[in-house]
């Protein structure tokens, strides 16, 4: 079978790895993790020892936050327009709530945009 993965579950695979073994995956050498588990979860696999070949230390810490950010799916990224006015950003945590906001990006626009 050919399993295909997405990004995210990439992140995923080196994070288990890492809280399993204490084995910080690159991306290329968590694949095997990756497809291993949605192949388990698709096909609903229970009580069987299963391996995946990983290999290569080629990470470096500035990646790490990136997989870290991935890695669990709790985190999203919205991209919205609020009025330019006080209390906007506030009314905008309200919909969100009780979720954190960890980066906000703003961008000031003028008439002129």
């Amino acid at each position: 079978d050919m399993i295909t993965v997405d990004t995210d579950q990439i992140c995923n695979a080196i994070k288990l790895s890492y809280n399993d073994a204490r084995v910080v995956l690159e991306p290329a050498g968590a694949l095997g993790v990756a497809g291993m588990k949605k192949y388990v979860e698709e096909n609903g696999i229970t009580g069987q020892t299963m391996v995946a070949i990983t290999s290569g230390a080629n990470m470096d810490f500035d990646r790490l936050r990136f997989v870290s950010e991935r890695a669990d799916g709790s985190e999203r990224s919205l991209a919205v327009t609020i009025p330019e006015k006080p209390g906007a950003f506030r009314a905008l945590y309200n919909l969100i709530w009780p979720r954190n906001v960890t980066e906000f990006s703003y961008r000031f626009e003028t008439e002129q945009r």
